[in-house]
């Protein structure tokens, strides 16, 4: 499974590249946990709203399969439906450590 989309890669500055990369490394994971917690107390549409925050930074950077899993985690927020909610948090938590190492090996 091909981690990130280079493409969106090559449309970035690659001065700032590397200080993108790092804020991604530095903000993500309390997003994510961000994202479990209103899973967790059912609080679906500041789950959602915590989702859309986090996939705008996974465009950016090229992290499509982790911006997919926030799109539907949006969409669920939105439509206030906690069907498959924790498997695509769980998805999320998993994801996001490799997909960070592919980004810090560009």
């Amino acid at each position: 499974m091909q981690l990130l989309v280079t493409e969106a890669l090559q449309q970035l500055p690659a001065a700032i590249l590397p200080r993108l990369i790092d804020i991604f490394g530095n903000t993500t994971p309390a997003m994510i946990a961000e994202i479990r917690q209103h899973a967790d107390t059912g609080n679906l549409p500041a789950m959602g709203a915590a989702a859309h925050r986090l996939k705008g930074s996974c465009v950016s950077l090229g992290a499509e399969h982790m911006a997919n899993i926030c799109k539907k985690l949006q969409y669920k927020g939105e439509s206030n439906d906690p069907a498959g909610v924790n498997d695509m948090v769980e998805k999320l938590e998993i994801l996001y450590p490799a997909t960070f190492k592919a980004l810090k090996n560009i």
